[in-house]
């Protein structure tokens, strides 16, 4: 073979291997594609849990009486209560696992809570707002407050105003119901009066619930659907009236109720200084 044929060879070779096998200086090798992952898999959500056919349906209900709230130091009579002890009272049904409820609740069929309990405030002390409702918020816990309706925005009262009602049932936690307009006042209440006929009777008594009803719709947009007996007197005269016109409606007599009696005339039991709710409801 010649030697221009042994160079070519030789040049040809060194060519090839520069190209084939050693890299170009500043060749950056193109990146090794890493493995994509696979999605993580979503949990399957756990399975409704279901009611037990066999278990009854709870009918028992207990409903508390609260009239006026006062700060602690302030001295209490039967029908007042210092927010401290309504504080412990609410810590209390907390951490026994009793639950508040509505009247709405009660109105639409909703099945009662085990442990079922309803906080009644009456006559509608601004102390349902100043102090009682603060700690309602604190526990979410719900009540309804059944005002004497001709008492709401009178300035010589310390009764709540119609805007404190109404940011009260904004938050959901708080409806409000009727204890008449102005029948509240004396011992009578909406009792027959002594000699009255019914048609006196009918004449002084349904205008002043009408009245508490219309006025409670035109400022908070809704008819109240409960009505709590003023004295916790009822009155055979009045039954047809109000059932026509409220859905829930509570006495003072003392115990617990039975829902599949109905919403009418339950019972109540007083909360007071010497009667905390650990004292009335089993535990």
């Amino acid at each position: 073979m010649g030697v221009f044929s042994l160079k070519w060879l030789v040049s040809t070779f060194l060519l090839l291997f520069n190209t084939l096998i050693v890299p170009k200086v500043g060749t950056v090798p193109p990146p090794v594609p890493e493995p994509v992952a696979e999605p993580p898999s979503i949990a399957e959500p756990a399975p409704a849990l279901e009611s037990d056919p066999d278990k009854p349906a709870n009918t028992k209900l207990y409903v508390l009486m609260y009239h006026h709230f006062v700060p602690e130091g302030v001295g209490c009579n039967t029908w007042m209560v210092t927010n401290t002890r309504l504080r412990e009272d609410l810590e209390w049904l907390a951490g026994h696992g009793y639950a508040t409820v509505l009247p709405s609740q009660l109105a639409s069929g909703e099945p009662l809570p085990d442990r079922a309990v309803m906080l009644t405030f009456d006559d509608g002390y601004d102390s349902g707002y100043t102090l009682a409702y603060p700690l309602l918020q604190e526990f979410n816990a719900r009540a309804v407050i059944s005002v004497i309706v001709s008492y709401v925005d009178d300035p010589d009262r310390d009764y709540l105003t119609w805007e404190m009602c109404r940011e009260m049932e904004r938050s959901r936690l708080i409806e409000i119901g009727s204890h008449t307009y102005a029948c509240h006042e004396g011992e009578t209440g909406i009792t027959r009066r002594k000699s009255e006929t019914r048609e006196d009777y009918e004449s002084r008594v349904f205008p002043d619930l009408q009245t508490s009803i219309d006025l409670i719709r035109d400022n908070l947009g809704h008819d109240p659907l409960f009505f709590a007996y003023p004295n916790g007197k009822t009155e055979a005269w009045a039954r047809d009236f109000i059932q026509e016109h409220f859905s829930v409606t509570v006495t003072t007599r003392h115990g617990a109720w039975d829902t599949a009696k109905g919403l009418y005339g339950m019972r109540r039991c007083n909360v007071s200084m010497d009667v905390p709710v650990w004292d009335i409801l089993p535990e």
